[in-house]
């Protein structure tokens, strides 16, 4: 069998592949070796930095669940933080209610439109998109359920803190970056699971995750 020699542009040292007629890599086996499954992932999962203060559970990350998803064979795709994105890290904590507005679902199409064409590239040469991966609570990630309740406004001494406080609550739906997601993957044609992680219990959770996965 004859073999094709030709210099890679952008390869280190100008490092030569070795192809065959047939178009099966034979050396820089790279192409053999990817497992052609990716996940997308909320991004504090990956950057717990992005979180509001004081609910970070991990210094730095999800290192359970991230590794276990490497391990495993999944490529990661890191979402971007909408919340950040529109209020900063200084922000205070929100719930779904105050962030179901327009301009805000307006601002998550913005940020998800690059992920979802590279997303819908993958997905139209064979990949696997095995799994959006959220976080439960959150009113921009959450997947079983989201958080609501009747927040906003002033915090000080008189503004009735207490009933805002006790009016928060668990809302079973998602939060609105994944609304929104969805709806752009869906157009998109592409089929996925919308799956969620427990930081609070990583090593659990990452278990259970890749059970998930692979039903």
């Amino acid at each position: 069998m004859h073999e094709l020699k030709l210099k890679v542009i952008g390869q280190p040292y100008g490092a030569m592949c070795i192809i065959h007629r047939d178009l099966h890599v034979k050396k820089a086996g790279e192409v053999l070796k990817r497992n052609r499954k990716i996940v997308l992932a909320s991004h504090c999962i990956l950057n717990i930095n992005s979180k509001v203060y004081g609910i970070a559970t991990e210094p730095a990350g999800c290192g359970q669940i991230v590794s276990g998803l490497l391990d495993n064979g999944y490529g990661i795709i890191q979402l971007p933080c909408a919340e950040q994105a529109c209020f900063g890290i200084n922000r205070w904590g929100q719930v779904k209610n105050q962030l179901n507005f327009p301009a805000f679902r307006s601002r998550c199409y913005e940020l998800l439109k690059p992920i979802v064409e590279q997303v819908s590239d993958f997905y139209q040469n064979g990949y696997e998109i095995s799994a959006v991966i959220g976080l439960d609570g959150s009113p921009a990630c959450g997947i079983n359920y989201t958080c609501s309740g009747n927040w906003g406004g002033e915090i000080g001494e008189g503004y009735d803190l207490d009933s805002k406080i006790s009016s928060l609550d668990k809302l079973s739906e998602y939060g609105v970056m994944m609304e929104v997601l969805s709806q752009m993957l869906n157009e998109a044609g592409i089929v996925t699971k919308y799956l969620s992680v427990d930081e609070s219990c990583p090593e659990a959770s990452s278990q259970e995750l890749m059970a998930k996965l692979i039903e």
